[in-house]
């Protein structure tokens, strides 16, 4: 039989009353600084990579560009890839690529050419707070989201959708979402 749980002290009622307070403190100074792109941030409807299709994760064996270059014809680029391709820079500082494909076959000829590792990598933590290898993180899906072409012939989400990803990824987070609308404007 498990034992009740015991009643908070005093002490330790403050101090979590004193947590809640200067949480909402923070929060309420982020979307006053943010102005105007929180309110816009906020109206979005987050989309979350790993619900989107079956995702799958490969242990990259080439750098970045070698992989998005090999799947140019295949893949239409998510998230961190897909701003990286569209603006040359991204969000995050892994070296990770975000792709929708249709099929598992791109993965399996990279992976024959020795571009991929063979097997799945376990970890599908999109946003890692722990160092580990660069993966591809594929999302395989029945269609492939709406895109736009940019750079060299890479196939990118739209920026809609790019907005939505990003609220998916690291949800209200006021300081990538502007550096997102001023890379869109610019």
């Amino acid at each position: 039989m498990p034992e009740p749980r015991r009643a908070l002290r005093a002490e330790e009622r403050l101090a979590e009353l004193r947590r809640a307070k200067a949480k909402r403190r923070t929060e309420r100074l982020q979307r006053e600084l943010a102005g105007p792109a929180w309110h816009r941030m906020v109206r979005l409807v987050p989309i979350s990579l790993r619900f989107e299709g079956a995702l799958t994760a490969r242990a990259l064996r080439a750098d970045r560009a070698a992989i998005t270059d090999a799947l140019r014809d295949d893949a239409v680029f998510a998230l961190d890839t897909a701003m990286r391709l569209s603006h040359g820079y991204g969000f995050f500082a892994n070296d990770d690529v975000q792709a929708y494909l249709t099929s598992p076959a791109p993965l399996d000829r990279l992976a024959s050419a020795g571009l991929l590792s063979a097997e799945p990598h376990p970890d599908l933590t999109l946003l890692r707070p722990w160092p580990g290898p660069p993966r591809l993180l594929a999302c395989v899906a029945s269609e492939l989201p709406a895109c736009r072409v940019v750079g060299a012939g890479y196939r990118v989400v739209t920026p809609e959708r790019l907005a939505r990803e990003l609220v998916g990824a690291v949800g209200r987070r006021a300081d990538l979402f502007a550096l997102f609308e001023r890379a869109e404007r610019g």
